[in-house]
């Protein structure tokens, strides 16, 4: 089973849709292709937002550049 994730980069105003096997956890690093070329990022937050449905949700990751 795969799950469809919103992305946001460094609190970019604009985000991507990104399959993950799993929801990824705070703390973890995930890799994605930013621009066109892979790039580390660390997940820094993960928001479940109800649609509404019992059937949907939206699953919103903010990603960071600023690894530390």
């Amino acid at each position: 089973m795969t799950v469809n994730c919103r992305i946001s980069i460094d609190n970019r105003p604009d985000a991507t849709d990104a399959i993950f096997q799993a929801v990824p956890r705070i703390g973890e690093s995930v890799s994605l292709s930013v621009d066109g070329s892979p790039q580390d990022l660390r997940v820094s937050r993960v928001v479940h937002v109800p649609d509404g449905r019992l059937e949907g949700a939206a699953i919103i990751v903010e990603v960071t550049s600023n690894i530390l």
